[in-house]
């Protein structure tokens, strides 16, 4: 009766061991077909070592909304333009009437080096009256205050008309820079690079690599430091009124430029992103390389969330060595998690060692009773 129980445990361990796929005591990377679904999102496979790195994406999501930045290349200019300045409320202008200077400063001394604008953009001029100047060119202006001074006291007078103070237009500079705050625009071009130089510069604990622009409902990520090694035109992003630069600092961005690495490592854990940038061979040498004993080198993946409704799972086969130079070509995005599956031998390694302390104890639990009975028999 004894030894038909034994018999039985050792069969029902044996059925455990071969089932051992079902009851793997680790955590298994279920590999999507091209596309599926998970959860209700949407899942997306490539093949890292074909080179399909998922460039596409992007384009393909255009018109999703979850997708938090635009793209840059729409904010280039192909020229520097000339631009006119229009005199807006609160600008100051200052008007001189050549040979009159009663005209020019009729308050003396004590006359301002020009006039405020109303804040709706009337302007007084004595003898010319009130005139509209908000919408109008210095040039403009000019013209029309002639106009009313030649009708009046003058005889073809000369005048001459300059903007002393603009407050009108503006756009604003946050973050770390020496003088964060409003910046104005002018006659000149106002370009990214002279708006961060009239705040002082950079701050010694800026982020260059991680700008943001925001223009009414789009938000732009600038690298600055790729774009001056890169010689990429960023002299030719222009600021308009009412944009919104903002300078992170290194601290911030660190946090947010992790990615992370799980599964069969030396060390699991955040890998920093240096400059928001890591490849995923980089990765993995920082994670100490694959465990020899137990990965498998056939199943290595980066898991994305592309978006609210999308996964992205990107998947090498480094057991062919040609596909680590692919792996040197992919880069990270932030929060991407590489993950490592464990072999088939690693699954029924840790399999049997979970099941043996059963199995031995069972055993010895068997062995000592028939000892037990060959003593009472003997």
């Amino acid at each position: 009766m004894i030894m038909k129980k034994m018999k039985f445990l050792l069969l029902a361990s044996a059925a455990l061991l071969l089932n051992g796929c079902f009851f793997a005591p680790q955590m298994r990377m279920y590999e999507p077909s091209d596309s599926s679904e998970y959860n209700g999102i949407s899942v997306y496979l490539h093949s890292i070592e074909d080179g399909d790195f998922g460039t596409d994406i992007k384009a393909n999501l255009a018109g999703d909304s979850t997708v938090a930045y635009s793209d840059l290349s729409e904010l280039v200019v192909d020229s520097i333009p000339k631009l006119e300045y229009r005199i807006g409320p609160l600008d100051m202008v200052q008007v001189v009437v050549w040979e009159h200077p009663e005209l020019t400063s009729p308050m003396g001394q004590y006359q301002p080096a020009g006039q405020k604008v109303t804040t709706d953009g009337k302007l007084f001029y004595p003898y010319a009256g009130e005139l509209q100047a908000a919408g109008l060119t210095a040039q403009e202006l000019r013209q029309e205050i002639t106009k009313r001074l030649s009708d009046k006291i003058l005889n073809d007078p000369q005048v001459d008309v300059r903007v002393t103070g603009y407050h009108s237009q503006r756009a604003f500079v946050a973050g770390e820079v020496k003088n964060p705050g409003y910046v104005s625009f002018s006659e000149a071009p106002l370009s990214i690079p002279v708006a961060i130089s009239q705040k002082g510069g950079f701050d010694k604990e800026a982020d260059p690599t991680q700008i943001q622009l925001r223009r009414g409902s789009k938000l732009y990520k600038i690298d600055f430091n790729e774009a001056f090694e890169k010689n990429l035109p960023i002299d030719k992003i222009l600021l308009m009124p009412n944009d919104q630069l903002f300078i992170p600092s290194v601290k911030s961005t660190q946090r947010e430029n992790e990615a992370y690495v799980m599964g069969e490592v030396q060390r699991v854990g955040q890998i920093p992103l240096v400059d928001g940038k890591a490849t995923l061979i980089e990765a993995l040498s920082i994670a100490g390389g694959l465990q020899a004993m137990n990965a498998s080198s056939r199943a290595i993946y980066v898991i994305r969330n592309t978006s609210d409704k999308r996964i992205d799972v990107f998947h090498l086969n480094a057991k062919n060595a040609m596909a680590l130079a692919m792996a040197g070509r992919f880069d990270l995005n932030p929060h991407d998690i590489v993950y490592v599956d464990a072999s088939g031998l690693a699954t029924w390694n840790r399999l049997i060692s979970l099941i043996l302390p059963s199995v031995q104890t069972v055993y010895y639990g068997v062995l000592t009773t028939r000892n037990v009975q060959l003593i009472r028999d003997n």
